[in-house]
C-alpha cells in the first residue's frame, strides 16, 4: 500500500497548551476560520476551551495521557467519529480506551481530500477513502516527535526506543515516559513530513471491532442530535410552506396566529411563512391558524403519471453515450436472440428518523449554528451570505444526525438557508423545526428513473452484446463523475472505456456494450442523491435481467455470473463467499434464493436473499447473506453494521418507497402512507467481511443496490414472475412479520 507524503497543504502545527500537553493542528487544505466553541456537546466528551483549537484539525495530548481527536467527517450513524479516531490512534500507538473524538469546526483544514480538499462533505461513501492516508500520517508524525523528545531527554538514539499504548520505552535502560509527560518537549520539534507508517501486519487497532465512541451516550440518551439543542431564551419556529414547490406567499392574514398564546412573530421568507413562538406546540398551532394565499404561477406541476409516460417515451430515443465497447449492432444481428426489458422507479423520500432542524443564534454581528449536516462547508457558506457575515464570524456546530441518506448533503443548503432567513428576522436564538410532514413533503427526493436493458445471446445462452439506457433527472449526472474521482484517488489513468463506464460499473465479460442516458432537467422538482444514488435503479435492472437471461437458457444464476467474472477477481471472491455461506441451491421446503453483485466505491458486495412466497404474495424473508470486500476494514463491526443497516434501508425502498405527485402536490405525508421497515419485519442477516490489504473502500451505500435485485430474483425463482417496477407493494407483495416476542 502506498501513501502520499504530508505536503505544505497537509501541514501540522504544534504548540504547548496551557496546563501541559501538546496541541497538534493539521489538515488537507488552506484557509481558516471558525471554531467549535459553544457546542452543547454530544454527550460523550467534556467541552474543550475554544482557544485550544482555534484553527486546524488537531489531536490533543493531555498530561494524563488522554488523546482527543477532532474529525472533519459528519457522524450520520455510520461511525465516523470512531473509525477516523481509530486511524489516528493506530499510527500514534496509544491506548484506545484513552481516545475520544468529536466533530471538528467547519474550516478548510478539515476538508475531505477525496473532494480535492475543497469541502467537508460526507457523501459518496468517501469518508474513510478520503481521510485514511492523512489521518495515518497525523498519528505517525506526532509519534515520531514524541520519540525524539524522549531520545533527547535520555540522550539515546531514536532507533533504540519503541512505543506502546501511549508510552515511549527505553528497554536497554529499563525506563519509560508517557506521551503526556513528553508532550511539552515534543512541541518544540520540527514536524516530520514523511513519517514511517506501519505495515498492515503491525496493526493492533485498525482491523479490530472496537466499540463505538458514542455507544454509551446513545444507550443512555445523553448523545445530542441537532433536534436536542436547547439554548437560554430560545424560540421555536415552523414554516408554512406552499402546497407546490416554489410557490410564494401572496397574502398573509396572521391575526389568528398571533392570537395563539406563546406565538411571538410571523415573518414571510423565501420558503414560506414562518411562525415564531415560545415553544414548538405554540408555533404549530399558530401555523394552523394562518391564512395564506399562494402565488403558484411559477410553482412546480410535476405529475407522477406524466413523468412516467415521458420517461418511457424517451427510452425509445438514443441518449448521450456513456460507454461504447465493440460493435453492438453487428453482435445483435449475429445473435440467436435479442431480449429486452423496461423498468420504472418512482420518486422516493429519504425518510430519516430525525426530521430536519437548525438552531441559529444571530445578533447581527456574529452567529452560532447547530445542525446535523453532511455538507457543512456549503451550509456555512450559504449562512454567511444570508446573514451578511464573514465565515470567521460564524461558528457552525456539526451535530450528530439521526439519519441523512444524502438529504443533509444538499448542495443548495435549503434547510439551513430557511433557518437563517428566520434568524435574520428574529435576531435571538431560534430553532427552526420541520415536522415529519414537512420533511416528507419538503422536496429533494431520489429522482424517478426509467431503464431499458437488452441482451444479445448466442445459441449457448452466452451474452454477446449488452445495452443499457437510463432516463433520470439531471442531479444524477453529478454522481457520474464519482468514478473519475475514484480513479484519480488510485493515482492511475485508466483506459478510456473504464473512465467512461460511469452508470452501472457493469463488471461482466461482454465484448460489445452500449450504454447511454437521458439526463432530464426539471427545475421545479427538487431531486437529490439518495443512498446508493443511481446504482439503486441501474443495478436493479442489470442484475434482475441477468437472471431472466440465465433462466431462459436453464443456467444457474450463480454459475452464470461466475462465468462472466474472469476479469473481476475481487467480485468473484465475494460472490463465491456469499453463495457458500448461503448454501446456494440447497434450500427446500418452499424456500427460494436470489443473488446479485456490485462493485463500486472501491468496494465489492454479493448478496443472497432466501425467501418464500405465499399464494397471496406475502413474502417471508428467511435470511439475507452478504459478503463484502471493502479493502482495509478499519472497524469490521462498523462495516457489518453499515451493510446491515443498508439492507433495512433497501427493504424499505423496495417494498414501500414511492412518492407520488398529482399536479405538483406530494401525496404522502408521514410514516402511515410512506411506511418504513419495522423491527418485526427485519430478516435475519449474516455479513461476511473478506480480509484484504487493499486501500479502504466505501461502505455506507454498499449494501443497498444489490439487495433489491437479489430479493426480486428470489421472487422470480419462487413464482416465475418478473418484476419490472418498484415498490413491490404496488404489485401486491407484502412482507411477512416475524414473531414480535
Amino acid at each position: 500500500m502506498e501513501f502520499s507524503e504530508l505536503t505544505r497543504r497537509q501541514f501540522l502545527r504544534v504548540s504547548a497548551i496551557a496546563g501541559g500537553g501538546l496541541l497538534v493542528a493539521c489538515g488537507g487544505g488552506g484557509g481558516g476560520g471558525g471554531s467549535n466553541s459553544g457546542n452543547p456537546g454530544d454527550g460523550t466528551n467534556e467541552p474543550i476551551d475554544a482557544q485550544e483549537y482555534a484553527v486546524g484539525e488537531f489531536l490533543r495530548l493531555s498530561t494524563d495521557n488522554r488523546v482527543h481527536i477532532l474529525v472533519g467527517a459528519s457522524e450520520i450513524g455510520q461511525g465516523a467519529l470512531t473509525s477516523m479516531a481509530m486511524i489516528v490512534a493506530e499510527e500514534l500507538d496509544v491506548d484506545w480506551e484513552m481516545v475520544t473524538a468529536e466533530h471538528s469546526p467547519v474550516a478548510a483544514r478539515f476538508n475531505n481530500p477525496y473532494f480535492g480538499g475543497l469541502l467537508q462533505f460526507t457523501v459518496a461513501s468517501a469518508t474513510t477513502r478520503g481521510y485514511f492516508d492523512t489521518q495515518r500520517q497525523i498519528g505517525a508524525a506526532v509519534r515520531q516527535m514524541l520519540i525524539q523528545a524522549a531520545a533527547d531527554r535520555w540522550e539515546v538514539t531514536r532507533e533504540s526506543l519503541r512505543t506502546d499504548r501511549g508510552f515511549v520505552y527505553d528497554d536497554a535502560n529499563g525506563r519509560s515516559a508517557s506521551y503526556g509527560e513528553l508532550a511539552e518537549e515534543a512541541a518544540s520539534y520540527r514536524v516530520p513530513l514523511t513519517p514511517p507508517l506501519k505495515e498492515p501486519s503491525q496493526y493492533r487497532i485498525i482491523g479490530q471491532s472496537k466499540q463505538r465512541n458514542d455507544a454509551a451516550a446513545k444507550v443512555t440518551g445523553a448523545l445530542q442530535y441537532g433536534i436536542d439543542v436547547d439554548l437560554p431564551g430560545m424560540l421555536t419556529a415552523v414554516i408554512a410552506r406552499p402546497p407546490r414547490f416554489f410557490g410564494q406567499a401572496l397574502t398573509v392574514d396572521d391575526n389568528a396566529a398571533l392570537a395563539i398564546p406563546g406565538v411571538r412573530e410571523v415573518h414571510t421568507t423565501p420558503a414560506g411563512v414562518a411562525v415564531v413562538a415560545d415553544d414548538y406546540w405554540s408555533a404549530e398551532k399558530g401555523r394552523q391558524a394562518l391564512e395564506v394565499r399562494w402565488n403558484e404561477l411559477l410553482a412546480g406541476r410535476t405529475d407522477s403519471d406524466l413523468t412516467r409516460s415521458a420517461y418511457e417515451l424517451r427510452l425509445n430515443l438514443p441518449g448521450v453515450p456513456i460507454r461504447i465497447d465493440g460493435l453492438v449492432p453487428v453482435a445483435q444481428l449475429a445473435a440467436a436472440e435479442v431480449r429486452s426489458a423496461d423498468y420504472y422507479f418512482p420518486f422516493q423520500a429519504h425518510a430519516a428518523m430525525e426530521p430536519l432542524n437548525v438552531t441559529v443564534d444571530y445578533d447581527g454581528s456574529r452567529a452560532d449554528i447547530w445542525t446535523g449536516s453532511q455538507s457543512p462547508t456549503l451550509d456555512k457558506t450559504f449562512a454567511s451570505i444570508i446573514l451578511g457575515l464573514l465565515p470567521n464570524q460564524i461558528n457552525f456546530h456539526t451535530m450528530s444526525s439521526g439519519g441523512g441518506f444524502g438529504r443533509r448533503g444538499n448542495v443548495f443548503a435549503d434547510y439551513v438557508r430557511d433557518a437563517c432567513f428566520v434568524a435574520r428576522a428574529v435576531r435571538q436564538p431560534v430553532k427552526v423545526m420541520w415536522t415529519r410532514e414537512d420533511d416528507m413533503k419538503g422536496g429533494f427526493y431520489r429522482p424517478a428513473a426509467a431503464v431499458r436493458v437488452s441482451a444479445a445471446v448466442d445459441n449457448q445462452g452466452n451474452i454477446t452484446a449488452w445495452t443499457h439506457r437510463a432516463v433520470t433527472q439531471d442531479v444524477t449526472a453529478i454522481l457520474y463523475a464519482e468514478e473519475l474521482l475514484d480513479t484519480l484517488a488510485e493515482g492511475t489513468l485508466p483506459p478510456l472505456k473504464e473512465l467512461t463506464d460511469l452508470e452501472t460499473g457493469m463488471p461482466y465479460d461482454i465484448d460489445n456494450v452500449l450504454m447511454d442516458a437521458h439526463l432530464t432537467v426539471n427545475l421545479t422538482m427538487p431531486a437529490l442523491w439518495m443512498r446508493s444514488v443511481n446504482k439503486y435503479t441501474d443495478v436493479f435492472a442489470q442484475e434482475t435481467f441477468i437472471d431472466e437471461v440465465a433462466a431462459r437458457y436453464s443456467r444457474d444464476p450463480y454459475q452464470y455470473r461466475r462465468g462472466m467474472l474472469n476479469n473481476e477477481p475481487r467480485l468473484l471472491a465475494v460472490l463465491d463467499a456469499a453463495a457458500q455461506a448461503a448454501n446456494w441451491g440447497g434450500p427446500n421446503g418452499g424456500r427460494s434464493q436470489g443473488l446479485a453483485v456490485l462493485g463500486h466505491w472501491m468496494s465489492y458486495v454479493a448478496q443472497v436473499v432466501e425467501l418464500s412466497v405465499s399464494a397471496d404474495k406475502v413474502v417471508t424473508i428467511h435470511r439475507v447473506i452478504s459478503a463484502v470486500d471493502v479493502g482495509t476494514a478499519v472497524n469490521p463491526d462498523l462495516v457489518v453494521a453499515q451493510v446491515e443497516s443498508a439492507i433495512v434501508f433497501a427493504l424499505t425502498s423496495v417494498f414501500y418507497g414511492e412518492i407520488t405527485l398529482n399536479d405538483g402536490v406530494v401525496q404522502q405525508s408521514n410514516y402511515d402512507d410512506y411506511p418504513v421497515l419495522r423491527m418485526f419485519e427485519t430478516p435475519e442477516m449474516e455479513t461476511i467481511v473478506l480480509p484484504s490489504e487493499h486501500a479502504p473502500g466505501g461502505v455506507g451505500e454498499l449494501g443497498v443496490p444489490a439487495l433489491g435485485p437479489a430479493l426480486v430474483n428470489a421472487i422470480f425463482a419462487a413464482t416465475g414472475e418478473t418484476v419490472r417496477e418498484l415498490p413491490l407493494s404496488k404489485l401486491g407483495y407484502r412482507i411477512a412479520e416475524r414473531s414480535r416476542s
